[in-house]
């Protein structure tokens, strides 16, 4: 027999190459072109009717070194040891394919796509930001794409469904990716009020760094159900974010005044659309007409207002209405406080000058319905609020038998007055 070669010493594995009884025995001096021959030999060998072959040597071989292993060491532990660490050989092997066979479709796919650099990356702007997370998994050459902050502009992460939070520093990667590409934020869980919220006060903080460079061109934030955000860190947001044109909050609570004055505070003066919703079972403070006189004269391009839930009084909710120049569409619905005097001073003032086309006082209990309600209907009967289309004045308990009976009278002669008029009362 000839002597195993000096340059090349043989690894065996036998019950003299387990040096000690609680490790793994493994040979450790390949070097690395030995180390890598071995692998390619192991790639490389040949399958179709040797493929059982294969099957049955593994099994084989894996079985000798257990049985080895165990005689050497007396401890049937060692076993799991190796079982365990071939396991882990298995699944870096198939790691390594998944990664190579990515790398060979990004090759392929930047031979065959025929789109520009460019180009490509103005069709992943126009993704919603599920469907451009999706994109980018695909491989390289798209995840490249998808790096680009104009992907990034328009941000949607708002979920309907009862699912693991996502993941603070995901959220925020995402806005310190788009950087000053940010135009519209959308987030939080829209459905599920009394759950967790993916808003929480480091995805806000996110949008201030930089001295609110990512906040600067911001024009549309929708946040839903927030939590653990505090009010400072809101409103600190809300400074940061001057340009603004669509603000929408879902399930403020509490904090109505806090954000007005902080809208007032920074003048947006380009603000048009303004959505602030509370639940009506907390406890909320009243809006001073000071307050809603400084908010009207901070923000005099209005056209959309919806505050719904708080505790607004009558005057306070006559000074948003009569306000705004170009207020067309105003919803005060489920406020507690708010009688019908605010529709008499409507009446009263506003009358023939009044761009309004949409009212909703949906749910308000102290609207005096065959009063209030019903002087305004025969306003409009008349032909006051020329643009108005749709007024509802509903509520979720009904009215009473005469209030009943006069409101259908109200609402069939509006009906042929006014057919252009949708009325629910």
């Amino acid at each position: 027999m000839n002597p195993p070669n000096p340059k090349r010493p043989c690894h065996d594995v036998t019950s003299s190459s387990i040096q000690n009884p609680n490790s793994v025995p493994v040979a450790t001096d390949f070097n690395q072109t030995e180390f890598d021959s071995i692998i390619s030999s192991f790639i490389l060998l040949p399958d179709s009717s040797l493929s059982t072959s294969i099957d049955c040597s593994l099994d084989r071989v894996l079985g000798q070194i257990l049985f080895l292993a165990t005689k050497a060491s007396g401890d049937d532990s060692i076993q799991d040891l190796l079982i365990d660490r071939t396991r882990k050989l298995a699944l870096s092997l198939q790691e390594s394919t998944k990664r190579v066979s990515r790398m060979r479709d990004t090759l392929y796919n930047s031979n065959s796509w025929s789109l520009p650099h460019e180009l490509t990356i103005k069709i992943f702007s126009m993704l919603d930001t599920k469907s451009l997370m999706k994109a980018s998994a695909c491989c390289t050459m798209f995840r490249e794409c998808s790096l680009d902050p104009l992907c990034y502009s328009h941000i949607d992460l708002r979920t309907s469904t009862i699912t693991k939070r996502l993941s603070d520093n995901v959220v925020c990667s995402l806005i310190l990716r788009a950087g000053k590409e940010l135009r519209s934020l959308q987030l939080g869980r829209v459905k599920s009020v009394y759950q967790g919220s993916l808003v929480t006060k480091s995805c806000l903080a996110s949008i201030i760094l930089n001295r609110g460079f990512n906040g600067g061109v911001l024009r549309s934030l929708h946040l839903y159900n927030l939590k653990s955000t505090g009010t400072k860190s809101l409103c600190d947001m809300l400074l940061a974010c001057p340009n603004l044109t669509d603000l929408k909050i879902f399930n403020l609570k509490h904090i109505l005044v806090e954000v007005l004055k902080t809208l007032t505070k920074n003048s947006h003066s380009i603000l048009d659309r303004l959505f602030l919703h509370n639940i009506v079972r907390f406890t909320t403070s009243g809006v001073s007409c000071s307050t809603a006189e400084a908010f009207v004269s901070s923000c005099p391009n209005i056209t959309s207002l919806n505050i719904e839930g708080f505790h607004l009084n009558d005057d306070a909710a006559r000074i948003l209405a009569e306000g705004f120049p170009k207020l067309n569409y105003m919803n005060l619905s489920t406020t507690p406080k708010l009688t019908g005097r605010v529709l008499r001073d409507m009446i009263n003032s506003s009358r023939d000058t009044s761009p309004l086309k949409t009212l909703i006082l949906r749910d308000c209990p102290l609207l005096d319905r065959q009063n209030d309600v019903g002087q305004f209907l025969v306003s409009l009967i008349k032909g006051d609020f020329k643009f108005i289309g749709h007024i509802d004045v509903s509520r979720e308990h009904g009215y009473g038998s005469k209030e009943t009976v006069l409101i259908k009278n109200l609402l069939m002669k509006l009906k042929e007055k006014r057919s252009d008029v949708t009325a629910v009362a």
